[in-house]
């Protein structure tokens, strides 16, 4: 009876979950911040391309997580922000480039992200960014990204 009443809740959550992505408004976007320890820590999804003036809030969903500016990582003239541990980030990208983010606590363990915001200029920072060094898991972490992002 445990195990269903388990897996019943464990599928309403993960509806819900979806269902908040899916009632997102145009021009804003929700990250997760996933993971426990000794599972994979990740930002969901890893990359999110957005269009130049769009809202983006990285929620946690576990206190251990914080969403991080990755020096380097920003376009020009882009403010650099640091989030709380366990506490939520909403933030407007209005300048066009590439957003490296992570998680202070997890970064080393990979959980890093890139945010595209697209518009005149995208590519100024490219360069930049992709030669930033990231301590442990995160360099592996990066290479993928950078593939899968297709730039």
């Amino acid at each position: 009876m445990l195990d269903r009443r388990a897996a019943i809740l464990g599928t309403v959550a993960m509806l819900a979950l979806q269902g908040s992505r899916a009632l997102a408004e145009p021009g804003r976007h929700i990250v997760e911040m996933t993971g426990h320890p000794g599972g994979e820590m990740a930002f969901a999804p890893r990359i999110l391309r957005v269009a130049a003036g769009d809202v983006v809030t990285f929620r946690p969903a576990a206190p251990s997580h914080s969403c991080v500016s990755t020096p380097g990582m920003l376009p020009a003239g882009a403010e650099s922000w640091r989030g709380g541990i366990g506490k939520p980030v909403t933030l407007t990208f209005s300048k066009p480039g590439f957003y490296g983010v992570h998680c202070l606590p997890h970064r080393s363990l990979g959980m890093v992200g890139l945010v595209i915001v697209d518009g005149p200029g995208r590519d100024a920072n490219l360069a930049e960014a992709k030669a930033v060094k990231h301590p442990g898991k995160a360099a592996a972490a990066w290479q993928e990204i950078w593939r899968e992002a297709g730039v």
